[in-house]
């Protein structure tokens, strides 16, 4: 390399170095003390963005809260607001004399709590007691019954108009325990029915842990 290909890679452009300090002053200024154009602008553009109006807030219908479990090949879905836990089926006690979809009994913290077999209550066929059941148990006001889930995944928002009707060949579940059904095949179980079928209320439900 020439001795004069070194000198002008070396060379500093101090003029150019002068120009971008003084653009940077000249900026540092403007920020502090804007001209009286620039600080109208920025109360323009601050009043427009108070004056936005705010997203309608989100009906309260518009979504349901779900917990999402399954039974045979189906999933299914039932609100939260009518789960009062779901626990792990670690033992029971049968109750003769019940109707055979009724599995027995269970003690959740000094709470008798009834155990439905929803494989026999609904049609569905059965799979049995795996260590991934889980008992979804239900109820407003205290826990009122179980019902027996194959597993369970957790919950999910569903948008109120994504449900649809049920069918009206319904092979299994009864119509009048399905809230609807979801593009995805989701079934969303109607858990006021569920509750309000006296069928399910069995014995004394509570004991002293209520």
């Amino acid at each position: 390399m020439s001795a004069r290909s070194k000198e002008t890679r070396g060379h500093i452009d101090w003029s150019s170095v002068r120009a971008r300090l003084e653009q940077a002053a000249a900026a540092t200024e403007e920020a502090l003390n804007p001209s009286a154009k620039r600080a109208k602008e920025i109360m323009d553009n601050r009043a427009r963005a108070l004056a936005q109006v705010p997203a309608p807030a989100r009906p309260a219908d518009a979504y349901l809260d779900v917990v999402l479990f399954g039974l045979g090949k189906e999933r299914y879905a039932i609100e939260t607001r009518l789960v009062r836990e779901v626990a792990r089926l670690s033992d029971f006690t049968p109750i003769p004399g019940t109707p055979d979809f009724v599995l027995g009994i269970t003690n959740l913290r000094g709470a008798v709590v009834a155990i439905i077999d929803s494989h026999r209550f609904f049609g569905i066929p059965r799979n049995g007691v795996t260590d991934l059941s889980r008992l979804i148990v239900l109820g407003t006001v205290r826990r009122e019954f179980g019902i027996l889930a194959d597993e369970t995944y957790g919950q999910a928002e569903i948008a109120a108009d994504e449900i649809l009707p049920p069918p009206g060949d319904v092979s299994g579940i009864g119509r009048g325990y399905i809230r609807g059904v979801t593009s995805e095949a989701l079934i969303i179980l109607d858990g006021t029915e569920l509750l309000g079928d006296q069928r399910l209320i069995v014995g004394n439900r509570e004991g002293s842990g209520a």
